[in-house]
């Protein structure tokens, strides 16, 4: 079946945002968007509607809608909410699930961890990496809830927020997979937060059990 029209469109603008062709602030107008993808308004303004709901877009008075600034509490929110996922994720698929799977989770792995951070191809491959863990669940609620948080979160990390120094600290993925192999839930999903935070300390430095996530 044929996408319908908005949804082409929608994924034309998100592709535009993911890949900063529009940026924070910017302000679009939809009947400019209409006229260059060569459509009627409406199916426009359908797919701007969706992309405000998901948190890329927002509605200025008097001035149309705009790429949502970037906001440190916004960014943070959206990683409470990633890491809310795959913790309850790694409760289901932890031990046999990844033993199973280890091969394709550990091919997938060296591909995340040979990629420099914060690049297009180091998102993609996350985001591969990631989401194959959380079908492990076998749930796909999760799974439909990380699609859609995931991306955002990569739209904020295109757009910085995230300094230089604190991308060494990523942990492997290959390390992860092992990680995970462990039986117990509550063990998974303290392995899982960590990796979710490492590499962003400056975000979560003033979260107040920021500091026992990465001990022990």
């Amino acid at each position: 079946m044929h996408k319908p029209l908005s949804q082409k469109v929608y994924m034309e603008l998100l592709n535009r945002l993911l890949t900063n062709k529009i940026v924070p602030g910017e302000i679009l107008n939809r009947r400019d968007v209409a006229k260059e993808l060569q459509v009627s308004v409406a199916p426009v303004l359908e797919a701007m509607v969706q992309l405000e709901h998901e948190g890329y877009l927002e509605s200025i008075p008097r001035k149309g809608t705009r790429v949502r600034p970037i906001r440190k509490e916004d960014i943070l929110g959206q990683l409470f909410v990633r890491e809310a996922i795959e913790c309850q994720a790694a409760r289901l698929y932890c031990g046999k699930p990844v033993r199973e799977n280890e091969e394709t989770l550990k091919e997938l792995a060296r591909e995340c961890d040979k990629e420099a951070s914060l690049s297009p191809k180091h998102w993609e491959d996350e985001i591969r990496f990631h989401r194959y863990l959380v079908e492990l669940s076998g749930c796909m609620a999760l799974v439909r809830e990380f699609e859609k948080t995931i991306r955002l979160n990569m739209f904020y990390a295109m757009n910085k927020f995230i300094e230089p120094e604190s991308r060494t600290e990523r942990q492997s993925h290959e390390e992860l997979v092992d990680l995970l192999k462990t039986e117990d839930p509550d063990e998974a999903e303290r392995i899982i937060r960590y990796h979710v935070r490492s590499g962003k300390r400056n975000l979560y430095k003033d979260v107040p059990d920021y500091s026992s996530v990465f001990s022990g």
